[in-house]
C-alpha cells in the first residue's frame, strides 16, 4: 500500500528588505565569530592535557558554528519565502540577546516579525504529518542531554584538575573558566533542545533544526557516523520543510511573481 507524500507547503509573503538586511549583517558577524573560533581551535596549544583543551575548544567552536547555521537558515528562509522562515528568524534573532548590545535589535526584529509583517502562512505545515523518525528524535535528545556531561566537565572535572596543577591559586577562580565556557556554548544546547521540542510538536522548524543538529554531530568528528546516519534518515523521511522549492516556484521567486 503506497503512502501519499504530503503536498508542498505554501510560500510566505515577501519579507521587508530591511529585515533581510538585518540577517545579512548578523550572518556576517556570526561568520566572523565562527572563523575566529576555528582559528583558535587550530592554533591552540595541545602539548599539555590535549584531551581537556580539545574538549573545551571544540564545544565552544561548535556553538559558534551553531549560531552561524541559525543565522544562515533564517536568512535563507526569509529570502526564499519558506513557510518556516519567520519562526527560524525569531529563533535566530533571539541569539542576539546573548551579546547584550543586540537586545534592542532583537526586540525590533521580533516586533517586525509578529506585528508588522504578515507572512500569510503558519509555522506548522500539518499536524497529520507522520511523527519524526525515532533515530532523529533520539539523536537530538542525546545531543541535548550531553549538556549534563558538559556541566560535569566544567564544574567538577576541570576545576579539580586545575587545582592539582596550580594548588596556590584560589579555587573559586577556576570556576570562572567553566562559567565563561558554558555561556559561549549555550547556542549548541539551545539549538538541540529546540530541535527536540519542534520534532515532538511537529513544527516544521523542528525538522530544520534537526538537520542542523546532524551537521553539528558530523563536525564534532567523534559523532560523524551518527550525524551522517541522521541526515540519511531525514532524507528518507521526506518532510515537506526539507524539500527544495518546486520548479515553478523557483521561477516565481526569481521573477518576482507572487506565489
Amino acid at each position: 500500500m503506497s503512502v501519499a507524500t504530503p503536498a508542498s507547503p505554501p510560500r510566505a509573503s515577501k519579507a521587508p528588505w530591511w529585515l533581510l538586511a538585518c540577517f545579512i549583517f548578523s550572518t556576517l558577524l556570526a561568520l566572523a565569530w565562527a572563523s575566529a573560533w576555528t582559528l583558535g581551535v587550530i592554533y591552540a596549544d595541545y602539548n599539555s592535557h590535549p584531551a581537556e583543551n580539545a574538549t573545551l575548544n571544540v564545544f565552544v567552536w561548535e556553538a559558534a558554528v551553531a549560531t552561524l547555521g541559525l543565522q544562515v537558515l533564517a536568512l535563507w528562509g526569509l529570502y526564499t519565502q519558506q513557510h518556516w522562515g519567520r519562526a527560524m528568524a525569531a529563533i535566530a534573532s533571539g541569539f542576539w540577546v546573548f551579546t547584550l548590545i543586540g537586545i534592542p535589535f532583537a526586540i525590533l526584529v521580533w516586533w517586525a516579525l509578529f506585528r508588522r509583517w504578515d507572512s500569510g502562512v503558519d509555522t506548522t505545515f500539518s499536524r497529520d504529518h507522520p511523527s519524526a523518525p525515532v533515530y532523529v528524535t533520539g539523536l537530538t535528545i542525546v545531543g541535548a542531554t550531553i549538556v549534563l556531561v558538559w556541566l560535569w566537565f566544567l564544574y567538577i572535572y576541570l576545576p579539580a584538575l586545575l587545582i592539582q596543577l596550580a594548588p596556590n591559586v584560589d579555587e573559586s577562580s577556576w570556576y570562572w573558566i567553566g562559567t565563561f565556557a558554558l555561556f559561549f556554548s549555550l547556542p549548541l544546547w539551545v539549538v538541540q533542545g529546540l530541535a527536540v521540542i519542534g520534532l515532538f510538536q511537529k513544527h516544521d522548524w523542528g525538522a530544520i533544526l534537526a538537520m542542523l543538529t546532524c551537521v553539528l554531530w558530523i563536525l564534532s568528528g567523534v559523532g560523524a557516523p551518527f550525524g551522517i546516519a541522521g541526515l540519511l534518515v531525514l532524507w528518507r523521511w521526506q518532510h515537506p520543510a526539507l524539500k527544495p522549492p518546486a520548479r515553478g516556484m523557483r521561477g516565481a521567486l526569481s521573477t518576482g511573481v507572487p506565489s
